[in-house]
């Protein structure tokens, strides 16, 4: 039976390990990759979609993907109570077609259906 020096082993080591993370650090991306795909719905015909860059919007911290609000100014958005929290469900919003819909006070277009802002509040 062959025997192996120190360096030999930590550098066989070294290799398996660093092989194994390449492997299971791709199967995991690739996993999030497909669980981060949502169905992308045409927007409504002559609309176009609010900018988040538009003054309005970015005074009340609008995103049309929920996700990406700056947890850093809203710190409230991470909680698991406001999962909810997006323009479908909000009373300032009226539904246009599966994924947008005009809003209320950001008038310039239309919003995703997962968008949210800092006016969020509830449909009674």
């Amino acid at each position: 039976m062959k025997r192996y020096n120190r360096k030999q082993f930590l550098k066989n080591t070294i290799v398996l390990t660093s092989t194994l993370s390449l492997i299971l650090g791709e199967s995991v991306l690739l996993g999030k990759e497909k669980k981060k795909e949502k169905q992308i719905f045409p927007l409504p015909e002559g609309e176009k979609p609010v900018s988040e860059n538009d003054p309005t919007a970015q005074a009340l911290g609008f995103h049309q993907n929920a996700e990406d609000t700056d947890f850093t100014l809203y710190p409230d958005r991470k909680q698991t109570k406001t999962k909810n929290q997006v323009c479908q469900y909000c009373a300032q919003f009226t539904k246009l077609n599966d994924g947008w819909g005009k809003c209320n006070i950001l008038s310039a277009g239309v919003v995703s259906n997962q968008g949210w802002c800092s006016a969020w509040s509830k449909k009674s």
